[in-house]
């Protein structure tokens, strides 16, 4: 029987001229807890749509697929239940007890959804891990061969010691999907950027090293947020099906504003923990000799996330910045599960385009800022052209 750890399975892979991750096979994106916490909000309470049902959906995909890519043919029953615990810890989402699972309940005591909901908003009367009902439906499935539902009965959002979750084993539909695409590669072209005092490859060398993956707790608290590491077919696929959704209801515009306002929003409040974290005051902060120094600091940090490889092209302080993106997981996502775009797809990093100008050159409180630059994505590679390209301009 095969007792290797998790981390042995999972070990990191970095691609360094693609700005890629890969953990347990599958390419993950990292992001904090403000963005996971908004996205979920966002679209679960959305007119017009299931927004739970499909939170749900796309993680047991996602999951799904994941946990195949880590369990081995050797792993005995056993094994394959543990996995699914030691995954989800490993991955940053929080811990799992999985003791009482062939009874029907399993429980989370830790949570990074909830850590994310408790930071980012007010009370709420209805529980909100519907992220790991559908992480539960995928793996616990793949583990056990046994189709299930799971529902959330129990959460710490709503003051419960754990979040308990039922398992229903009389489910017959099968699991969703998920085709497997190569990511593309950039464009051989390579763009003019702006240079700066600070030196990227350092950067991205020193965050590639760090340990981002779950602790103790199952949770991966780092630059004064909580990481995790996300597949990036969740991403997309929940991005991609929430915009079709709601333009079947002709409101599909409304829906790129809502997840270009999360990536806004927590644009903001990500890169305000980096700045004030003590990482960047050991890595960063010694090569930062000018104000736009900060911006090119943070860009190095993102291209170290899985995000892509993106670079500032040209930048006036407190006035405009735009940026180029050689291969960012949106536009390579869309391609891949939809083929050619007729408009463009980078929603994220559309948002964090204006949520950096506005975190370095807003004024107010942080959410006073929302609003004060604007994010436009003007070329898409999903769309053909060789990179995507992104401008964010003061509000005058």
């Amino acid at each position: 029987m095969s007792t290797d750890s998790i981390a042995d399975r999972c070990a990191l892979q970095f691609d360094r001229s693609l700005h890629r991750r890969w953990v347990g096979g599958m390419e993950v994106i990292i992001h904090c807890h403000h963005f996971n916490a908004r996205l979920q909000k966002a679209v679960e309470e959305a007119a017009s749509l299931d927004g739970k049902g499909l939170v749900v959906a796309c993680a047991e995909t996602a999951f799904a697929e994941h946990l195949r890519r880590v369990v081995r043919t050797t792993d005995s029953p056993e094994r394959r239940r543990q996995l699914v615990g030691e995954l989800y810890a490993h991955l940053g989402f929080g811990q799992l007890d999985l003791s009482q699972v062939d009874a029907g309940v399993v429980t989370a005591p830790t949570s990074h959804f909830v850590e994310g909901w408790r930071a980012c908003f007010g009370t709420r009367k209805t529980t909100i891990c519907s992220f790991t009902e559908g992480y539960l439906q995928g793996a616990l499935s793949v583990a056990s061969g046994d189709l299930v539902h799971v529902r959330e009965t129990e959460c710490m959002y709503l003051g419960a010691t754990a979040c308990r979750f039922e398992v229903d084993r009389s489910r017959t539909e099968p699991l969703g999907q998920l085709a497997c695409h190569p990511i593309s590669t950039p464009d051989a072209t390579t763009p003019a950027v702006c240079t700066s005092n600070v030196d990227e490859a350092r950067i991205i060398d020193a965050v590639v090293e760090m340990p981002i993956v779950g602790n103790e707790q199952g949770l991966s608290p780092a630059f004064n947020v909580y990481l995790a590491n996300m597949p990036a077919d969740y991403y997309n696929l929940l991005a991609i099906q929430f915009v079709e959704q709601m333009e079947r209801a002709h409101l599909g515009d409304a829906a790129r504003r809502l997840l270009v306002e999360c990536a806004e929003t927590c644009a903001m409040n990500t890169f305000r923990g980096i700045l004030a974290s003590a990482e960047w005051e050991a890595l960063i902060a010694p090569m930062v000799q000018e104000p736009a120094d900060r911006l090119f600091g943070l860009i190095a940090v993102s291209n170290a996330l899985g995000w892509g490889n993106w670079h500032v092209a040209e930048h006036t302080p407190e006035q405009s910045l735009s940026m180029v993106s050689r291969n960012g997981y949106e536009a390579s996502g869309y391609a891949a599960l939809r083929g050619p775009g007729t408009r463009p797809a980078c929603v994220m990093l559309t948002g964090v385009s204006a949520g950096i100008m506005e975190l370095l050159y807003g004024h107010g409180a942080m959410r006073e800022r929302l609003g004060q630059y604007t994010g436009v994505e003007t070329a898409c590679r999903c769309m053909g052209n060789g990179q995507c390209r992104f401008v964010a301009e003061v509000v005058t």
